[in-house]
């Protein structure tokens, strides 16, 4: 009997997605550290992986029965098996968005080598949405990989888009927050932008092209407004100075175009390639 890619792929995707949270976790502290110079200067994989996963709370050891993607979550109903804590609900929606991206890139590019492509751009984006999400960092170590695959996959016709444009794509992605930050930081006297936030858009720009760039600034604006007034009616107080992650904007926004560029064409959008 063939095998069945999708659960293949789904349980590939579920296995990746435990090893994404892994790193969500623990890379922006080994960050902090070797910043702070509180740690060796061992590599980031070997703290990656040691000391074996344990509850952050009790500190005790997560037994193999307990650290089974999803399943052992829901087994044990987001708890902790021996002190009763709160398990971040972050860690099953990331593994689930994992599986799902896993499944849709064998739906979308069957066994092909486009298949390993896109699965290396969705991966590095999960990480990058999670990590800044809960810890403001978009590590060098994610962004400059991101950077090069795409420059990389384009120069050998991996993805649709050829090496001028996603060449074009990456500086100008990088020019516009550099400039953008400098002009906001002359009037406001403090930085618009998250230093690594150029270096995100510079890696969209080299997977998606460069007239991808103004599509992504302006729906990740308009996201971003749109999630401090919803902050605000809540009851957060919101202002200027306050801190928001801008990265998780710029990848949904990437993801719209992306959508359109390679699923399905969006009306509205075709606006901004006709320009």
């Amino acid at each position: 009997m063939a095998p069945n890619f999708y659960i293949i792929f789904g349980v590939l995707g579920l296995i990746f997605g435990s090893f994404f949270n892994v790193v969500i976790h623990r890379l922006p502290k080994i960050l902090d550290d070797k910043a702070n110079k509180k740690t060796s200067k061992s590599s980031v994989l070997k703290h990656l992986s040691y000391p074996n996963s344990h509850c952050p709370s009790c500190k005790k050891t997560i037994k193999w029965y307990d650290n089974i993607p999803l399943l052992s979550w829901l087994l044990l109903r987001g708890q902790c098996r021996y002190c009763k804590s709160k398990i971040s609900l972050i860690y099953p929606v990331v593994e689930l968005i994992t599986m799902a991206f896993f499944i849709f890139c064998y739906m979308t590019y069957g066994l092909t080598l486009a298949i390993v492509v896109w699965i290396i751009f969705f991966s590095i984006l999960i990480l990058l949405f999670f990590i800044d999400m809960t810890s403001f960092y978009l590590p060098n170590i994610l962004t400059y990989p991101l950077i090069v695959s795409g420059l990389f996959f384009s120069l050998f016709g991996f993805t649709e888009i050829n090496i001028t444009t996603s060449l074009i794509g990456s500086v100008l992605g990088f020019l516009v927050f550099l400039v953008i930050n400098k002009l906001y930081k002359r009037w406001r006297g403090i930085d618009g932008f998250g230093g690594a936030d150029k270096l995100l858009l510079a890696g969209l720009g080299g997977w998606l092209g460069y007239k991808s760039l103004y599509p992504i600034i302006m729906f990740s604006s308009f996201l971003g407004l749109g999630f401090m007034l919803l902050m605000l009616l809540i009851g957060k107080n919101y202002q200027m100075e306050t801190r928001l992650p801008f990265g998780p904007f710029l990848i949904l926004s990437s993801l719209l175009v992306y959508i359109h560029l390679y699923v399905y064409p969006i009306t509205f959008m075709r606006f901004f390639y006709e320009l």
